[in-house]
């Protein structure tokens, strides 16, 4: 993970859990619960305290994850 001193410089090309969470249709809670059990994407840069993903990272992620019933 590389380090950046100023949350508020979160380029555009970067998403939050907030964000990761909105994109799969989940809590927050429930995104950090995947990443801190190792069961998504571990973040890919921290903005000051704030973890950060690529969207590519989390939409590949996503379309490669199990589903029930199928």
């Amino acid at each position: 993970m590389t380090p950046a001193t100023d949350p508020s410089s979160l380029p555009d090309d970067w998403w939050t859990a907030t964000e990761c969470a909105a994109y799969l249709g989940i809590t927050r809670g429930t995104w950090t619960a995947y990443v801190s059990r190792e069961q998504a994407p571990a973040p890919e840069r921290m903005f000051g305290r704030s973890p950060a993903w690529k969207p590519q990272t989390i939409m590949s992620w996503a379309a490669s994850r199990p589903r029930h019933g199928k």
